[in-house]
């Protein structure tokens, strides 16, 4: 009984010796917390990169009461070319106000005059990178920069890296 305790109890210190720093890491990748403030927009919105994938992307990180979320709205094309961005950051709102656990909605979230796709899911930290499930065979992970941050998603043979520009909002 003892040992089991005491291989329990070390299992716990390892586990917040490694998560805890990591934490730290990706927060000082950035001026930290930054990256909670506004959202991000994938760069080639409106470009070459939407045209192709048939929508623009946008994205927020949350961080309340001990959670953190991502939120990975995809507004389709052509509709999305029309879209004004000052809205973004209010479809952000009431996408939080709207999903309390991991989801996929697809909603006008109040702004928009189509529907839209958003993907919810928790995130957590690994060394200097945030990770999140992300609908593939391993998860995506987020590497934040000062003024952008890269989604780095497996693929197949390669991972694809897709840069995201930070956009403050007030």
């Amino acid at each position: 009984m003892k040992k089991s305790l005491i291989k329990f109890i070390s299992v716990i210190l390892l586990t917040a010796l490694t998560a805890l720093p990591g934490i730290s890491n990706a927060l000082q990748a950035t001026d930290n917390k930054s990256i909670f403030d506004g959202y991000f927009a994938r760069e080639g919105n409106n470009g070459t990169p939407s045209r192709t994938l048939h929508h623009n992307v946008y994205m927020k990180l949350y961080t309340e009461e001990g959670q953190q979320w991502v939120a990975l709205l995809h507004i389709p094309l052509p509709y999305a070319s029309t879209v004004d961005e000052s809205v973004i950051p209010k479809i952000f709102v009431n996408i939080r106000k709207q999903i309390n656990s991991s989801a996929f909605v697809r909603d006008t979230f109040g702004y928009l005059d189509e529907k839209a796709t958003v993907q919810f899911e928790r995130f957590g930290y690994m060394q200097d990178k945030i990770i999140f499930e992300c609908g593939s065979l391993s998860p995506c992970t987020i590497k934040p920069a000062d003024g952008y941050l890269e989604l780095i998603k497996p693929g197949m043979i390669n991972e694809h890296i897709i840069k995201y520009n930070h956009i403050i909002t007030q």
